[in-house]
């Protein structure tokens, strides 16, 4: 199935598309679902804390938030999401092979078409009977629908997942700054931009094609060279973010990161990966105060095999 996803699209095309999606990434529909996310967030951090340490952090608690929040706001059976992160993570890993890569695809966007053939059927007030009514008006085809859901599947809970995890590393790693949240002199909403900048998730860099001549840092780039959209070096980018090496919550000029892109195809959900985050950290120091790390940095397992990075795995106690 040819690649037809927003993601790969401008213009017109990539309008109307994403028009069709935003209703359901508004700043209201998020906030209704925040209620909800707080019971869960606090639910498995208590069911967390009851278990004997070391216990795994991103596994246990970091991947499901995202991934519970994802599947109720697409309409994707919360009992599936085994299947669909490990056909996930082998899209998304380095050292998978291409036959490996294309066959997790395949798995996953055959189960993706079934279900939006399913909610065409029995419609429901979610994502997936949204595009499936909209295949059944024509105003999308099977292909462009499947494509859509498989990108908000994946975007809707590897990347915050990791974000999570490497957030509260960082805090762990720097208490000082930990302090400056819990203590009330940095508000929760400013320290998540600086962990967005700080993280930069976004492992795998964009390749653009210029379709002008550009000029960066007094180079010019002439029409139709390709280039690499370093997202991680623009959020450690000196000339805006001072001393940006350094994780610093308070920062001012924080929300100027790019984690979620920048333009028409700023990501979808960046409201959604937001209000996550900011129950998160709410959350997770009133419930675990003494959470600490159960090994030293230097023995964690750093995915830089993968698209997006993070932790393996993430053994915490407390």
């Amino acid at each position: 199935m040819q690649d037809e996803s927003l993601q790969r699209l401008d213009g017109a095309d990539h309008s109307r598309r994403r028009r069709l999606l935003i209703p359901f990434f508004t700043v209201n529909r998020v906030e209704a679902l925040r209620p909800t996310v707080k019971t869960l967030v606090r639910g498995l951090l208590e069911n967390l804390v009851a278990q004997t340490p070391p216990v795994d952090f991103f596994h246990e608690f970091s991947l499901v938030v995202p991934s519970t929040v994802a599947c109720e706001l697409l309409g994707v059976p919360y009992q599936d999401h085994e299947f669909f992160q490990v056909q996930s993570a082998v899209r998304i890993s380095r050292t998978a092979s291409p036959a490996e890569v294309t066959e997790a695809t395949d798995k996953l966007l055959e189960y993706l078409g079934e279900l939006i053939d399913l909610r065409t059927a029995d419609p429901r007030d979610d994502v997936m009977s949204f595009l499936a009514e909209h295949v059944a008006s024509g105003a999308l085809t099977r292909e462009e629908a499947v494509m859509d859901a498989n990108l908000l599947l994946l975007g809707g809970h590897e990347t915050t997942a990791n974000v999570i995890t490497l957030g509260t590393l960082a805090l762990l790693e720097n208490p000082e700054q930990l302090a400056r949240i819990t203590s009330g002199e940095v508000s929760v909403t400013n320290a998540i931009e600086e962990l967005l900048r700080f993280t930069s998730v976004t492992h795998s860099n964009a390749m653009r094609l210029t379709v002008e001549d550009i000029e960066i840092a007094g180079h010019t780039i002439p029409t139709g060279e390709g280039l690499i959209a370093a997202v991680s070096a623009a959020n450690r980018d000196e000339s805006v973010f001072p001393d940006p090496d350094r994780l610093d919550v308070g920062r001012r000029e924080a929300r100027q990161h790019m984690t979620f892109g920048y333009g028409v195809h700023q990501c979808l959900g960046q409201a959604l990966a937001r209000m996550e985050l900011e129950v998160v950290l709410e959350t997770v120091f009133d419930v675990i105060p003494t959470l600490r790390s159960a090994k030293p940095i230097s023995e964690l397992r750093f995915k830089d095999d993968s698209a997006f990075y993070g932790l393996h795995e993430f053994p915490v106690a407390w």
